[in-house]
C-alpha cells in the first residue's frame, strides 16, 4: 500500500495492490484520505491515549502494583487476568477500529471501494503487509478489522477477537521509499553476529533485586548469541557511530527516551538518554550520519526505550528516520511508555527468536500472540517495525539464496 501526501489541499492519495487484491479488470484501487496533516496526527494520537489509559496505568490496589508492568497473570493471578484482558481488549478493538474506519471508511466512492476491498482481504487470513510512506505513518498494528463483518462492535455485549488486531494476524512494516544499496539480510561470515549495546545503567537493580533487573536478561540474551560492545554513555556511542569500519549486525538501545514533546519552551526533539543523562537527538544522529563515509551496514536496530519506535507524521515524533539516515535497515520500537519489566521479556524473547535466524517481522507478530494468548497481556501489539519483514542474520552459505525469494513472505499487498 502506498500513500502520499496531497499539498495542495491536505489530503492524502492511497493506493492499494498485491495477491490479495487482485486487479479484477476494473480501475485500479485507489481513492483519497479527506484528512489532513493535523487531524490523523489528533487520530493517531486518540488511539495511544486508549493504550495508555487501558493498558499501562491499570492499576491493581490488592496488590499496589501496575498490572502491566510484568505478566499479569503473576500479578492478578491466571483467571482474573483473563477476565481483564477480555474486558481492556474490547476497549483496544474500538479504538483501533476506530481509526482505522477514520482513515479508509470515510472518503469518495474509490476510497470505499478500497476500503471494502482491504477489509475482505484482512479477513481472508494472514498477509503481508508494506505500507510505504514519507508522508504519513499510523502504528498499523493497533488498527483492528472485526474477523466478521457482521459484528456489533459497539454492542454493550460484544467481545474481543484478538486476530483482528492487524499486528496479531499480519507481517505488517512500515517502508520510506528505496534506499541505494539496502539489504535485509544482515551477513555476518562465519564468525558470531557482533552487537552494539547502548545501555542506561541507571536501570540496573542491586544483585537482591536481579530478578527485576531490565537489563541483566538482554545482556544476557545477546551475549550469549553474538560478540557485545556496552556502550553508556553519548561520547562512546558518538565514536562508535561514526566510525566507518563499525560493522555491528545488531543495536539494542535499553534507556530512558521520550518522542516529540511540546512543553513551556515549545517543542523538544525526540531522545534516548544512557547513562551519563545527556541526551542523544535526532539531530545528533544526523550530524553522525554526516560524518560516516558509508552508511552504516543494515543493522537491525531494537529499541527497548519508551516510544522508541513512535512515529507521526513524517515520522518526526521518534528517531526513526534519523536511525535510518545513519544506516540502520529495521528497527523496532514501542509506539508508547512500556513498562520496564515487561519490555525486557519482549525483548528478550525477541532475540532469543532472531539469533536463530528467524526473520524480524514473524518473530514479532508470534510474540504478539505469545504474549496475549500465554501471559494475557496485549503489550507486544506497541511494538512496531519499520523496515522488517525479510530481515534476519545469515551466514557466508546462505548468501546463495535467490534475493528474489526473501524468506519471509514474498506476496505483499
Amino acid at each position: 500500500m502506498n500513500i502520499e501526501h496531497y499539498p495542495h489541499d491536505d489530503t492524502f492519495r492511497v493506493s492499494a495492490d498485491g495477491p490479495a487484491l487482485p486487479y479484477d479488470g476494473n480501475a485500479p484501487l485507489v481513492g483519497r484520505i479527506p484528512r489532513s496533516r493535523a487531524e490523523i496526527a489528533a487520530a493517531v494520537h486518540r488511539l495511544q491515549a486508549a493504550w495508555l489509559e487501558k493498558v499501562v496505568r491499570h492499576y491493581h490496589s490488592p496488590s499496589g502494583t501496575y498490572t502491566y508492568d510484568g505478566l499479569p497473570k503473576d500479578v492478578v493471578g491466571a483467571e482474573p487476568a483473563e477476565a481483564l484482558l477480555g474486558q481492556v481488549g474490547i476497549e483496544l478493538a474500538r479504538a483501533g477500529d476506530a481509526l482505522y474506519r477514520y482513515l479508509f471508511a470515510e472518503g469518495d466512492h474509490e476510497l470505499t471501494r478500497l476500503y471494502k476491498a482491504l477489509s475482505h482481504a484482512l479477513r481472508s487470513g494472514p498477509q503481508t503487509i508494506t505500507v510505504t510512506s514519507s508522508d504519513l505513518f499510523v502504528p498499523w498494528g493497533l488498527l483492528y478489522i472485526p474477523p466478521s463483518p457482521n459484528t456489533r462492535l459497539m454492542h454493550r455485549d460484544a467481545k474481543v477477537e484478538w486476530a483482528g488486531f492487524v499486528g496479531y494476524s499480519h507481517l505488517v512494516e512500515h517502508c520510506l521509499g528505496a534506499v541505494d544499496d539496502y539489504t535485509p539480510f544482515i551477513a555476518h561470515g562465519t564468525e558470531p553476529p557482533k552487537a552494539g549495546l547502548h545501555f542506561d545503567l541507571r536501570l540496573e537493580k542491586d544483585e537482591d533485586e536481579a530478578d527485576d533487573c531490565p537489563l541483566r536478561p538482554v545482556r544476557a540474551v545477546v551475549e550469549t548469541h553474538a560478540v557485545s560492545r556496552e556502550r553508556t554513555t553519548k561520547p562512546v556511542t558518538a565514536e562508535a557511530l561514526c566510525e566507518s569500519d563499525d560493522s555491528d549486525h545488531v543495536i539494542v538501545f535499553a534507556a530512558h527516551g521520550t518522542g516529540i514533546r511540546t512543553n513551556l519552551r515549545g517543542m523538544e526533539q525526540a531522545q534516548v538518554t544512557l547513562t551519563d543523562d545527556d541526551p542523544i537527538y535526532a539531530a545528533d544522529l544526523e550530524q553522525w550520519a554526516s560524518h560516516r563515509e558509508h552508511r552504516l551496514p543494515d543493522p537491525l536496530c531494537f529499541m527497548m526505550v519508551c516510544e522508541g519506535g513512535r512515529a507521526g507524521m513524517c515520522l518526526h515524533e521518534g528517531l526513526a528516520r534519523p536511525l535510518f539516515n545513519l544506516g540502520v535497515g529495521c528497527l523496532i520500537g514501542p509506539q508508547i511508555e512500556v513498562p520496564e519489566t515487561f519490555g525486557s521479556k519482549f525483548t528478550c524473547r525477541f532475540f532469543e527468536e532472531f539469533f536463530k535466524g528467524e526473520c524480524a517481522a514473524p518473530v514479532v507478530r508470534d510474540l504478539v500472540q505469545e504474549f496475549v494468548n500465554d501471559h494475557a497481556t496485549p503489550l507486544g501489539l506497541v511494538f512496531t517495525l519499520i523496515r522488517g519483514i525479510d530481515n534476519c542474520l545469515i551466514t557466508d552459505g546462505q548468501r546463495t539464496k535467490d534475493a528474489d525469494e526473501p524468506p519471509c513472505g514474498p506476496d505483499r499487498h
